[in-house]
């Protein structure tokens, strides 16, 4: 279904969903007072203030490690997330430039390459914001230009597909391509439309979620609404998953036969379709030998 690169490149950013839910563990134990330093609060303190009066005065950090911990891990949630975008935006870069062999080899260096990185920044960015080491102006400003960048990245290797496509299917055209070339565009040009459903879902979440922060950090809303935010960083999965779920008509297709009933609500068709007068025993017959034609060509092309 998925090449092996986006697979090995996605898995992680799932994976730390789990970091989550375990740092949202950890603090839900203080607040239930589970665990306990010794000081009673009783009121609402934003992420980052520069305010003495507004901070939250210790004299030590005995009882505060797991607490700090488990900041650091929600932190390194959300700017994996952030920089996870633009390493999936790299990676679709990189199938495009090596349109020869790309899909037929695995090069798993590259989401490799891209996951250490991407941790390597989370973790790095992560330790700067909770020592409060960022202002406000550079804690929005990563998620903004990240996102605004794998936008602008996937809408110009988007264009850059669709012109190759365009030339392919031009019976004038001066170039020659080779069936692994055409494969390989028509694979990117797939892979992108469900890539840009899910990265555009992912910074539309994002941005919810970093408005939210933002407001919050300026007090320009009730401290009340960092719910909205954190029930929104903890659904970013399934978000992802529903919107994949209807990209894939694979996926789409068993989910209806399963719940039938969930997908009653959608009005029919208003146009008419006109079944093929072709047996279809005949008719899958004869697509099953042409595909299977294809990808001998195919194969042979790359031997």
């Amino acid at each position: 279904m998925f090449h092996l690169n986006f697979i090995i490149l996605a898995a992680p950013i799932f994976g730390i969903w789990f970091e989550l839910i375990i740092a949202k563990l950890i603090t839900m134990a203080y607040q239930v007072k589970l665990l306990s330093f010794g000081i009673e609060i009783n009121q609402f303190y934003v992420l980052w203030t520069e305010d003495p009066d507004k901070m939250l005065i210790v004299d030590s950090l005995n009882g505060l490690e797991l607490l700090i911990l488990a900041g650091f891990m929600e932190y390194h949630y959300m700017f994996s997330i952030v920089f996870g975008a633009v390493a999936v935006a790299i990676e679709r870069i990189c199938a495009s430039v090596l349109i020869d062999n790309y899909e037929s080899t695995k090069k798993v260096f590259i989401p490799i390459v891209l996951t250490i990185i991407v941790q390597i920044l989370a973790i790095f960015v992560s330790s700067l914001a909770i020592f409060y080491k960022f202002d406000i102006i550079s804690i929005n400003a990563t998620w903004i230009v990240s996102c605004i960048f794998s936008s602008v990245m996937f809408l110009l290797v988007e264009r850059i597909n669709e012109k190759w496509r365009a030339e392919m299917e031009n019976p004038r055209r001066t170039r020659n391509f080779t069936i692994s070339q055409r494969f390989q565009v028509k694979e990117n040009i797939r892979a992108l439309d469900l890539g840009k459903r899910l990265i555009f879902s992912e910074i539309g979440t994002i941005s919810i979620i970093g408005t939210i922060i933002a407001a919050l950090l300026l007090e320009l809303v009730p401290p009340s609404l960092v719910h909205i935010a954190e029930n929104a960083l903890f659904l970013n999965p399934f978000g992802i998953c529903t919107v994949a779920m209807f990209s894939i008509p694979a996926w789409k297709k068993r989910y209806k036969n399963a719940f039938p009933t969930c997908c009653q609500w959608r009005l029919r068709p208003s146009r008419v379709d006109v079944e093929s007068m072709e047996p279809i025993e005949e008719f899958n017959k004869r697509i099953s030998i042409e595909t299977d034609m294809y990808f001998n060509q195919l194969n042979e092309s790359w031997i």
